[in-house]
């Protein structure tokens, strides 16, 4: 069996993966960070962005809205009040969502909405890119 580390990433949807990884590239705000199996004991503030798991060689990505990142006995979590697969992102929604922030943000807002809608403008831009790489990267 090859040497691989478990994962698990969770969001308050549920689990949205678990299984035994060759490697997982996770955004930090000083960077991105690749944990390879018996890694040291690790915990970590995660930034909004991309997660890039490797499993049996096979990449798969997902889009975080931040979060935290704990290795442990070479096991791995990320926890997150956002986690999508980035097969799962439906374009065209995560167009419309964009265009409603973008919206938003040219009318008068509380600095509250304001944060709100800024916050939905970067994670639709987010999904987009980190979406239309894994499908160039399928082509």
């Amino acid at each position: 069996m090859a040497d691989n580390l478990s994962l698990e990433v969770v969001s308050p949807q549920g689990i949205i993966f678990g299984g035994n990884v060759d490697q997982v590239t996770l955004p930090t705000s000083n960077g991105a960070i690749t944990v390879l199996p018996h890694h040291a004991a690790l915990f970590t503030k995660l930034i909004e962005g991309e997660i890039e798991v490797v499993e049996q060689g096979k990449r798969t990505s997902y889009v975080i809205a931040g979060g935290f990142f704990e290795m442990n006995n070479n096991k791995a979590s990320v926890l997150s009040d956002y986690a999508i697969r980035a097969e799962s992102i439906e374009m065209a929604k995560s167009e419309e969502k964009k265009r409603q922030a973008e919206q938003k943000l040219r009318e008068k807002l509380t600095n509250e909405e304001f944060t709100i809608a800024d916050k939905d403008l970067k994670m639709s831009i987010l999904e987009l890119k980190v979406a239309q790489k894994v499908r160039r990267r399928q082509h």
